[in-house]
């Protein structure tokens, strides 16, 4: 195999589902109201009831499809079930790559030198999961700082070095190996959800909307009363905001966390910028209490399968419908005058 790392794989595999979940997005009037000729679409139809939770292993025939879709249209279609249902299959094959490349090439394991380490920095995953580390940040404390795009001789020794000691006090086995590569997987899965997914899915939706946008790694900051920071999306550009775009996916765990973070930064911005839209595009399980709290200096918090209608919503007011925003804040720290005092 050559030398793409699973981030990389994974990232590239993401990448051609979002583009079919988009199309299907715009065919199904933003997952709301899927026409009957698609069920006979095993792709489509797997992304769809993915999104509602039905396990894509055991897909209805297709004559039971719209059947299944109705059975269950009370459920909130959730966007990242229906991607990673389809993803975690298609990266099986390249992890079953990298192990078996890995057991080959060392003899399970049994015969790793430093040189190899170096040369194969892409196999890191099934090196630490061999060497029994489940992750990074314990495999750094042990060897040192390592990547699965470089790894320095003296952390590659140290990993040798580890491995041995392994290999000599228990037979390492592919297998055992597999199993503890799925925490791995799930992590690169959860960080892509978050990175590529819900933010293509937002950048879609202001590109079909003719909006011009700045992405949070295109410029420094975004300028507030507190403090200068980035949002994931501002509207045209950081010098003349108009709208402002905050992506968040949460847990009802960590919704009140989440929310209290989101809101500041809202009123930060907003307090300096008093005519900037501001919008939150939500995913996963907040809970009511979070989402009430946030819409009182939000603009707008709306859910990511609404995107393309919150992103007209921004053009309105781009064209110049004042209407649109829903609330100005007026936030300033001043020095007090009998500071200066005689």
């Amino acid at each position: 195999m050559g030398k793409e790392t699973l981030y990389e794989h994974a990232a590239s595999e993401m990448g051609e589902l979002i583009s079919v979940l988009l199309d299907l997005s715009e065919t199904t009037n933003e997952f709301s109201n899927p026409p009957d000729e698609i069920w006979v679409d095993d792709a489509a139809a797997q992304m769809l009831l993915g999104g509602l939770g039905y396990d894509l292993e055991r897909l209805p025939p297709t004559d039971q499809r719209k059947d299944a879709w109705l059975a269950r249209s009370a459920f909130h279609f959730n966007i990242e079930y229906s991607v990673t249902g389809l993803l975690y299959p298609r990266l099986q094959p390249f992890i079953d790559e990298m192990i078996a490349v890995g057991f080959a090439e060392t003899d399970g394991f049994r015969d790793v030198d430093a040189e190899w380490i170096r040369d194969n920095p892409q196999l890191l995953p099934v090196m630490m999961h061999a060497a029994g580390t489940f992750s990074k940040q314990e495999l750094k404390r042990t060897v040192g700082s390592v990547s699965d795009k470089v790894i320095s001789r003296p952390a590659s020794e140290r990993l040798a070095k580890l491995l041995a000691d392994v290999g000599s006090n228990m037979a390492i086995e592919p297998q055992r190996v597999s199993e503890r590569m799925k925490s791995t997987t799930e992590g690169i899965v959860r960080d892509l959800v978050g990175r590529l997914l819900l933010e293509e899915f937002v950048a879609d939706s202001l590109n079909k909307a003719g909006l011009t946008f700045r992405r949070e790694s295109d410029y420094k900051r975004l300028t507030g009363v507190i403090y200068d920071f980035r949002a994931d999306f501002v509207i045209p550009n950081e010098r003349h905001p108009k709208a402002f775009v905050e992506v968040r996916k949460s847990s009802a765990r960590h919704a009140s966390l989440y929310a209290k973070d989101k809101m500041f930064s809202s009123i930060n911005w907003k307090g300096r910028h008093p005519e900037c839209l501001g919008i939150i595009i939500t995913d996963g399980p907040w809970t009511e209490a979070s989402l009430e709290v946030m819409s009182r200096v939000f603009d707008y918090v709306v859910p990511i399968h609404r995107s393309r209608q919150v992103a007209e919503t921004i053009r309105r007011y781009v064209d110049g419908d004042q209407s649109v925003l829903r609330w100005l804040i007026h936030f300033r720290i001043v020095a007090n005058d009998l500071n200066d005092a005689p």
